[in-house]
């Protein structure tokens, strides 16, 4: 656990580091995802899970951050993960990224309604707000209140199992809570590593559970 929380404080150095218009400032995240899901997915399932895949839409073809599509012609995504962050003016942003999410998960799900969906967000308890046209930090846990909002919202959507088959609901979620004002940047390393897992796990329980012959002959 220790070494993954390292791991973890490393790539949100990275993040922290990366342009806010980089595309790629969460692919750290994303390998650190990939193989921790190798390590609970048969052998033979790992060349295709990948990063940045596309996949069908209602409307369009989309770009998942992560993603195993098996087999690739014709597509059909397993499963699927969305990386996401608030590292500037979160009052502003967190309704906008559980109506984010509600859409982008629907388009795939009403094409693909058996497929697996995780959401990952990185929340910064530094992040700059907008205040009278300029961005300020925060003073000590002010963004408590309106993270806490945020999580209630995902945890309302993060409920995808029998009955409850919404479009627009997913299977699990994992928030990374840091704060850019200090060092380490990680909030409760330990915490937050033990909720990973758990969220890895709930996917792969899915998976299997919605598509047992995936997982035949695992010994190969």
């Amino acid at each position: 656990m220790d070494q993954l929380a390292r791991e973890l404080e490393r790539l949100l150095q990275g993040v922290l580091g990366s342009s806010s218009q980089d595309s790629g400032r969460q692919g750290g995240l994303a390998q650190y995802l990939v193989k921790r899901l190798r390590d609970r997915l048969p052998r033979k399932l790992w060349p295709y899970l990948a990063e940045e895949v596309q996949v069908p839409g209602l409307a369009r073809e989309k770009s998942w951050d992560l993603g195993l599509v098996y087999p690739v012609e014709p597509k059909k995504p397993r499963l699927l993960l969305s990386l996401k962050s608030i590292l500037r003016n979160p009052s502003g942003s967190w309704p906008n990224r559980l109506d984010d999410l509600v859409g982008e998960v629907s388009s795939v799900q009403m094409l693909f309604p058996e497929v697996v969906v995780g959401y990952v967000v990185v929340l910064d308890h530094g992040a700059p707000t907008k205040r009278k046209g300029t961005y300020k930090r925060p003073e000590g846990d002010e963004l408590l209140p309106i993270y806490a909002r945020f999580k209630e919202g995902l945890a309302a959507l993060a409920q995808r199992r029998p009955p409850l088959w919404a479009q627009g609901l997913v299977e699990a979620h994992w928030v990374l809570e840091m704060d850019s004002r200090r060092k380490p940047l990680l909030r409760n390393p330990k915490e937050t590593v033990c909720a990973g897992e758990a969220f890895l796990d709930a996917l792969v329980a899915a998976l299997r559970q919605r598509e047992p012959l995936l997982f035949l002959d695992e010994g190969e």
